[in-house]
């Protein structure tokens, strides 16, 4: 994890830099994850062939909660989205932080978990959120007005 000079902002170079981060909150707290297919766009060539554009639509297919643990590793969030579909390009991540000692329940996930996924399907704005690739590679992802 990096932090520029004229910035204190943390650079999320890994999914592992995020997991650090929420680890290091005085409360517990729980990281809220959105399965997030992509269905990528093409554009024809002048000569007829298609070229793959760095844009698409993005729909949400499942939106789950996890306690961070010393354990949570990517690869458990990988393998336990992968037993409910294979169908998904990036995961979109929010950590909700805990008051006076207490993670959040996953009850109280719900409702920011809902707001994730409606915020991705209508294309609002995204920049709370940080994206990720299955490897666990930040992913730039923006809606298509910004």
């Amino acid at each position: 994890m990096n932090t520029s000079q004229s910035n204190t902002t943390p650079t999320l170079e890994s999914f592992g830099d995020l997991l650090a981060m929420a680890r290091a909150e005085p409360d517990p707290c729980r990281l809220l994850t959105v399965l997030v297919q992509a269905e990528i766009a093409y554009r024809r060539r002048s000569d007829g062939s298609e070229a793959l554009v760095d844009e698409g639509l993005l729909q949400p297919v499942m939106a789950r909660d996890w306690a961070v643990t010393d354990s949570l590793r990517l690869a458990d969030i990988v393998a336990g989205a992968d037993e409910v579909t294979h169908d998904w390009r990036f995961l979109m991540t929010a950590i909700l932080p805990g008051a006076r000692g207490r993670a959040p329940t996953s009850g109280e996930c719900e409702s920011h978990l809902e707001r994730m996924a409606t915020a991705l399907a209508i294309g609002a704005d995204l920049d709370a959120f940080v994206f990720f690739d299955r490897e666990g590679v930040p992913a730039r992802v923006t809606n298509a007005s910004s």
